[in-house]
């Protein structure tokens, strides 16, 4: 293991709007720094719905970026596989199951979502495995 744990940053969202602030200012942030970026979806379904969020938003520019289920040198990718096509050191998790795969990822974006409950529990199920892998937990409120 390394000296510097994975950082895990939930972000507290209530409602869809929040949850799509938060990811494309998530993405905006790293793209401007040049840092290759990683998103983790379920499936098909939202992975067009993050592909179309980066195209739309905001309505005067884009995200570039590509959906991808092979190894990838785009910036930022958008996969339905559970490994780091991109070589990426940050990744935002939109599953449902906690991101533990082998990718080194220096941080790890996760929504502690507080829409419904059973939403909210997996989001604590995701925290707890988290915990238990000894990674480094903030909380962010919207």
């Amino acid at each position: 293991m390394s000296d510097h744990p994975t950082r895990v940053i939930f972000f507290q969202v209530k409602d869809a709007a929040s949850k799509i602030k938060r990811i494309y200012e998530t993405a905006t942030l790293h793209f401007e720094k040049k840092e290759p970026f990683i998103f983790f979806v379920e499936d098909e379904k939202s992975a067009l719905f993050v592909d179309e969020l980066l195209w739309k938003s905001p309505p005067s520019s884009f995200l570039p970026h590509s959906i991808a289920d092979a190894p990838s040198s785009e910036q930022i990718v958008i996969t339905k596989l559970k490994r780091n096509i991109n070589q990426a050191k940050i990744a935002f998790n939109l599953c449902s199951t906690p991101l533990l795969i082998d990718g080194h990822f220096r941080t790890i974006y996760e929504f502690e979502d507080l829409s419904s409950p059973s939403k909210n529990k997996f989001s604590s199920l995701r925290f707890d495995a988290y915990k238990a892998s000894h990674f480094s937990i903030e909380a962010r409120s919207s």
